[in-house]
């Protein structure tokens, strides 16, 4: 059995028991109105106090059969009442509760079944760009938030979201989101220390982990690198690198956006060469990615570098073999990826 919490559910329960109130008041009031001696306002206050249980006494005294046989009723009706509204305060909390709880069981099953994903520690406005990155290009990922207003932003920005609610630098909630399988992590956290701790739990929970930290000040780079993160990003530097590209090179940067919010959206994309692919020990030419994808090729990292060799080679020519290990960087729209994925997976 699945419990959830329904608003709409909620809300036909909730009419029900303000009929079945209503109803008892209104068949109260006009019954004991109706007889002798009785005022409305007395005969709405015996109703209340009738139906309420609440024990107090007659406001006149019920001598007749008939009188006392409709007290019976109004009281059978209002221990019913009583019950109703019980059992849709306990129902709501239960349902509330024990939703919360299936919800976080599912997360966890939903976590512990992905495999090479990024860790977000943090939801703000720098890691809720980054999120919005993942969900364009269909990366997987996992966040890591414990502020109930960012959690609430993330979640409207992707209802399936997998987020843990918990201190992102506790190994406690690393270890939760995947760390072991992930292949990247941002530490996008509010303050420089906290990613700092980050960086360190991380680097120490998976020692392959690409991490990728962000710093307020110039100050902290050198700290949070040596915490064990590979990237220090500060935002008032890469804002600064935009704005001077939008302004030196406008076309270029609006052609290849890094942002992927303006221009043509276009994307770089790096793509591992695995030693099962497809495209494995073709050529360039042979393998003829712009004509089966739509992407192009514009640099190849090899994996098996000779001593003193370039990592990367640049403007690869059409003879150029595709190596296991190797990375290739390609440019084309974010639609494109899967396909170049599936061929070098």
């Amino acid at each position: 059995m699945r419990f959830h919490f329904d608003p709409s559910r909620f809300g036909t329960r909730f009419g029900g028991a303000v009929l079945i109130t209503a109803t008892l008041l209104l068949v109260g009031t006009i019954g004991f109105s109706l007889m002798p001696g009785w005022s409305l306002s007395d005969a709405f206050y015996m109703t209340v106090i009738t139906i309420s249980a609440v024990g107090y006494g007659e406001i006149q005294p019920l001598t007749t059969p008939a009188g006392r046989g409709f007290a019976g009723f109004l009281i059978a009706g209002g221990i019913v009442m009583l019950a109703v509204w019980f059992a849709l305060i306990t129902a709501t909390l239960v349902e509330m509760n024990m939703g919360q709880a299936f919800r976080k069981r599912g997360t966890m099953k939903r976590i512990d079944r992905i495999r090479d994903h990024i860790i977000v520690c943090g939801t703000g406005r720098t890691g809720i760009h980054a999120i919005k990155r993942f969900i364009a290009r269909g990366d997987p990922y996992v966040a890591i938030e414990r502020d109930a207003a960012h959690v609430a932003n993330a979640r409207h920005l992707d209802p399936d979201a997998l987020i843990i609610e918990n201190d992102a630098a506790s190994d406690e909630a690393l270890l939760a989101a995947g760390i072991t399988r992930a292949r990247g992590l941002i530490a996008a956290l509010s303050a420089d220390t906290d990613n700092a701790f980050v960086c360190l739990a991380a680097r120490e929970l998976n020692p392959n982990l690409t991490i990728v930290g962000r710093a307020r000040s110039e100050d902290s780079v050198g700290k949070l690198k040596k915490a064990g993160a590979d990237r220090v990003v500060t935002p008032n530097a890469t804002g600064g690198i935009r704005m001077a590209s939008l302004v030196l090179r406008p076309d270029v940067t609006l052609f290849v956006d890094v942002s992927g919010e303006d221009g043509l959206g276009l994307l770089i994309e790096q793509v591992p060469v695995s030693p099962m692919a497809e495209l494995a020990g073709l050529s360039l030419a042979e393998a003829a990615i712009p004509a089966r994808t739509g992407l192009l090729v514009v640099a190849i990292e090899r994996g098996d570098t000779e001593e003193g060799g370039e990592p990367f080679l640049y403007n690869p020519g059409p003879g150029e073999t595709i190596r296991p290990g190797d990375h290739l960087v390609v440019l084309g729209p974010p639609g494109k990826f899967d396909e170049i994925r599936g061929l070098l997976a």
